[in-house]
């Protein structure tokens, strides 16, 4: 369980490590999504955002959220349903790279950010956080463009994905990111304004 954003880059680095080591195709996602959270987390250091601490609780709740439908799909193939699913084509051998990453982008964005901004920010409170919700878009439109140099250390194939479609992989992540992330904030803003039983049967990518 990670105590903050320090420790989400640290767990994430150890996921790749080991997705490296044994050619997982879940150091995919986990590749791209350590690079967001450093760059997360220069922005914090360099007060980027309004508030850089709630950003950084903010991240790590955002970060359990993966580590915990990780472990649950590596202990005994449980979790969230939407988590299930992508790992579940992990060894799906039609299934490219950028897919991977979409899928994953797709599940820890709209199931788990919506969750971790009402967690951070409670009730009215989670007015404030919109800007720096928000941007989190330029970051991600960044990374979207330097995380195939994550990518690359597991595949070279995302390099000639860039030679055959001119980055068309990036522009689509790109893309998705920023489309679910607007539906994410609307989420969060519901959420926020509701107590844990009922955010419970408010959360439509759930356990079951």
């Amino acid at each position: 369980m990670a105590e903050n954003i320090d420790d989400v880059v640290d767990e994430l680095a150890g996921i790749v490590r080991e997705a490296s080591r044994t050619s997982d195709r879940v150091g995919y996602f986990a590749a791209l999504y350590r690079q967001v959270t450093v760059e997360v987390r220069t922005a914090i250091h360099g007060g980027l955002f309004d508030d850089g601490a709630r950003m950084d609780r903010f991240d790590t709740y955002f970060g359990n959220r993966y580590f915990d439908a990780y472990d649950a799909w590596r202990r005994d193939r449980s979790g969230p349903r939407c988590w299930r699913e992508t790992f579940g084509l992990l060894d799906d051998v039609d299934t490219i790279i950028v897919q991977h990453l979409l899928l994953g982008v797709d599940a820890h964005i709209n199931l788990d950010l919506a969750i971790a901004a009402a967690r951070t920010s409670q009730g009215e409170d989670i007015h404030p956080l919109r800007r720096d919700f928000l941007l989190i878009n330029d970051i991600l439109g960044r990374v979207a463009l330097a995380v195939q140099d994550s990518v690359d250390a597991l595949s070279p194939l995302m390099s000639l994905l860039d030679k055959v479609g001119g980055r068309t992989d990036e522009q689509i992540l790109d893309f998705s990111v920023r489309q679910s992330r607007e539906e994410a904030w609307y989420n969060a803003v519901l959420l926020a304004g509701q107590n844990e039983e009922e955010r419970s049967g408010l959360v439509v990518c759930g356990a079951g």
